[in-house]
């Protein structure tokens, strides 16, 4: 009886793994990214089944920087990382299910440089003068008159 219930569960063991069949991850095919200042813009395509991809950003150390999902459409994506220094990056796109990832390299060579509002200045300088002018208006008025 023990020897029956052996068999009958070695049996399972070895037909198991054969009717659980893995299944086929739908992979990115192509991968290209450009960059400007500061930011750099990537695109893609993926094999038939993909909804979604996972796409980092790794600096010249091998760092994960950034993160991205992004949706599919027709087979294709289109993302952007923002607010990058000068330097060599890796972007690296994966199915967001799994499967194998396509990497691609891109030299950033201008870094990111926020606007800012110089206005503030110009600004500054005219409400200076024109307090400057009223104090003088004032105190001359006011030796005039006394």
């Amino acid at each position: 009886m023990i020897k029956k219930i052996r068999l009958i569960v070695i049996s399972i063991l070895l037909i198991l793994p054969l009717s659980v069949l893995a299944e086929e991850k739908p992979n990115v095919t192509t991968l290209e990214a450009t960059s400007s200042t500061g930011i750099i813009e990537f695109n893609g395509t993926t094999e038939d089944g993909s909804t979604a991809v996972m796409c980092k950003l790794y600096n010249n150390k091998d760092e994960e920087i950034d993160l991205l999902s992004i949706e599919v459409r027709e087979n294709k994506f289109v993302g952007t990382f923002e607010s990058v220094n000068a330097g060599t990056y890796s972007v690296v796109c994966a199915n967001y299910d799994g499967g194998e990832f396509k990497k691609t390299s891109v030299v950033v060579n201008k870094g990111f440089n926020p606007k800012t509002f110089d206005g503030g200045i110009s600004l500054s300088i005219l409400l200076l003068s024109l307090c400057t002018t009223a104090m003088v208006g004032t105190i001359v008025y006011l030796k005039r008159n006394n």
